[in-house]
């Protein structure tokens, strides 16, 4: 290759281990109260980095300015370090220096920002302990002085106070616009306290279950509760593993149940594997057309699991580029035949496939780890992630909208009514007003859900969601 040939990225000198990990020491001395964690290169993600939290981003680039570095602008390389968080660049000695916060912040350099479950009763020390009203509002309050952030800790202890009133009452406006940014992971994970708040009575008692118990976020005296702040989230089949035990239990004579339950059972913890492998599992016992097609584009009869699936990925991708992937692999992806307002959908196509397909003419406009960047990183496991989920996202389509759906529906609701448990939906408006509605599970109608990133099909094992009426 010709000097001029060389970009400007591969001349970089990005920080290795060694130097990252003396930067995040020195970061972790002026800066005691963040954590720093280097993180090693896989995948997409080539090159060293150093993972913060609890600090925010005015002050990281005054502690490196301290050190001597320049703040710099992060390259694509560095993008590709987190799909959900900015990268900050920074380099000093002639090293580049890749530093990703992990946490939300809504935008503003001077907020510390907070990360997921850190407000939830396990992120604040309450898991596994049982409260009357007086005690939990106590309790709280207490637990929020771990908080850096003096805005977010006046405005969570006023949160607390309006649930304790019922839900009545609301935030000054100040207070208000400060947490807007991060309302929804507040409503998620503090949400959980605010709940009980919400309808306890002084005499009630609250206990939050420690570790990570089947469905019930908080158990009360008159009911357990799942408290859910955001329509259509959903819960992992692990959660209701012994329920999924005493309903198999239930159908042991019915053999067209107990047939289109295995597909169902492949999610059970016990089955084992990975969550790629139930995926791959569950179509395979279908099997979804999707699965049929592409074993039949890899000449086999069957596919035992995701190692099986990028071993005959790594032999079918030799030699061939993310364009010719698509265009051969794209089969699976209608194999269902799924028609959505008179068109098939294509499922599980990355967001940059039609341009690289040809038939978009403009790139996608921010650069993401999924697609081509996943593909060229490494193909035989990159195109395996990526079939994985587009028959992880076929599954779906069978199990909701295949001619057994009502079947599905039902079995779902019949596993999930077992528990002895209602859904709590909290509402957090953004005054700072609440409340909360709760139903029943033995009301409810359930429903497959799987979602997850196309370049990381395993992400979330699939599970189920409640169908708002």
């Amino acid at each position: 290759m010709l000097i001029n040939e060389i970009t400007e990225e591969e001349m970089k000198n990005y920080a290795d281990s060694k130097s990252s990990k003396q930067v995040a020491a020195l970061l972790s001395q002026s800066l005691p109260n963040g954590t720093f964690k280097v993180q090693n290169p896989g995948g997409v993600k080539k090159i060293h980095h150093i993972r913060a939290q609890k600090i925010s981003v005015a002050e990281l680039k005054t502690a490196m300015t301290t050190l001597g570095a320049q703040a710099v602008g992060a390259d694509s390389t560095q993008a590709l370090l987190s799909g959900k968080f900015p990268v900050y660049s920074f380099l000093l000695n002639d090293i580049t220096y890749s530093i990703v916060i992990g946490s939300v912040t809504g935008g503003n350099e001077n907020v510390i920002g907070i990360n997921r479950k850190q407000l939830a009763p396990t992120g604040l020390g309450l898991d596994g302990k049982k409260f009357n009203k007086k005690q939990l509002i106590l309790a709280t309050k207490k637990s929020l002085g771990s908080l850096r952030d003096e805005q977010l800790k006046l405005a969570l202890s006023r949160l607390v106070d309006i649930a304790a009133n019922g839900g009545q009452g609301a935030l000054n406006p100040d207070l208000a616009k400060s947490i807007s940014p991060v309302l929804g992971m507040i409503s998620q994970d503090f949400g959980e306290i605010l709940a009980p708040l919400l309808i306890m009575s002084d005499k009630d008692i609250a206990e939050f279950p420690s570790g990570n118990n089947p469905i019930v976020d908080v158990k009360l005296q008159n009911t357990n509760l799942s408290v859910k702040a955001l329509t259509g989230s959903g819960t992992s089949f692990k959660t209701v593993a012994d329920l999924m035990d005493k309903y198999e239990e239930s159908i042991g004579s019915n053999k067209d149940l107990v047939k289109k339950y295995n597909i169902l059972k492949q999610f059970h913890p016990k089955t084992g594997g990975k969550n790629v492998d139930k995926i791959i599992r569950a179509c395979a016992a279908v099997p979804t057309p999707e699965y049929t097609a592409l074993c039949s584009i890899l000449g086999v009869t069957d596919i035992k699991d995701y190692g099986n699936l990028s071993t005959l990925m790594a032999k079918a991708t030799k030699k061939m580029d993310y364009t010719k992937f698509l265009n051969t692999f794209y089969p699976v992806m209608v194999a269902g035949n799924w028609v959505v307002k008179n068109k098939v959908k294509v499922l599980g196509m990355p967001a940059d496939g039609y341009y690289y397909m040809g038939v978009k003419k403009e790139a996608p406009k921010k650069e993401k780890a999924a697609g081509k960047n996943s593909y060229d990183s490494n193909p035989s496991i990159g195109s395996a992630n990526i079939l994985t989920y587009v028959l992880g996202i076929g599954l779906l389509e069978y199990i909701r909208n295949g001619s057994d759906n009502k079947i599905y529906s039902d079995m779902m609701t019949d596993i999930v009514k077992q528990a002895n448990a209602s859904i709590g939906h909290i509402t957090i408006n953004g005054d700072g007003s609440m409340d909360l509605k709760t139903t029943p599970f033995s009301q409810l109608r359930f429903e497959f859900q799987y979602h997850a990133p196309s370049h990381i099909p395993g992400n979330n094992l699939p599970g189920f969601m409640y169908v708002p009426s």
